[in-house]
């Protein structure tokens, strides 16, 4: 078993369901590096993606935004909205569960601050990483519908890109 299977189960047992039941399709095509869900609003999508840490240790970020129904367009080039992630967004943001910095150290994660692994401390519980993030799930909810920010997220414009009209 990999480092990170125990926490992914955790997430698909969780919370994968919960954003299932509010509209949102998953979309594996970049796994097992992202997880992408998307939904369709009206005029406009919306997008929730977790992004795992590039070296296999049992942490990732989760990111999410909306863009317009027609796609987003940057440097001339056309991407469609069924395509469209936080790096091809006019804006997106992330949700953080203490601080708000991009470190990996401010990720969603598994594994034992660096004090606790010296005392011999065993990593986290995956279920209690996959609570820690259902708890603050009402924020990403918030933000996609109201477009409020909570005290956890962390707003992020990509000024080169622009909704399609």
């Amino acid at each position: 078993m990999g480092t990170t299977t125990e926490l992914r189960q955790a997430l698909k047992a969780e919370i994968f369901p919960r954003r299932v039941e509010r509209g949102f399709a998953i979309d594996q095509r970049h796994s097992p590096q992202f997880v992408d869900f998307r939904r369709t609003r009206g005029d406009r999508v919306d997008f929730i993606e977790f992004q795992w840490e590039k070296y296999g240790r049992p942490r990732f970020k989760l990111s999410f935004g909306h863009v317009s129904a027609q796609g987003t367009i940057a440097s001339g080039l056309h991407t469609p909205a069924q395509d469209v992630g936080p790096g091809q967004a006019p804006r997106y943001v992330c949700l953080y569960p203490r601080g708000n910095g991009s470190s990996t150290r401010h990720w969603f994660c598994q594994d034992a601050a660096l004090w606790a692994r010296l005392l011999g401390r065993p990593p986290r519980p995956a279920t209690e990483v996959a609570s820690e993030l259902a708890a603050l799930l009402p924020e990403v909810d918030e933000y996609l519908v109201h477009g409020r920010l909570g005290p956890h997220c962390v707003d992020h414009p990509n000024p080169p890109f622009a909704d399609v009209a």
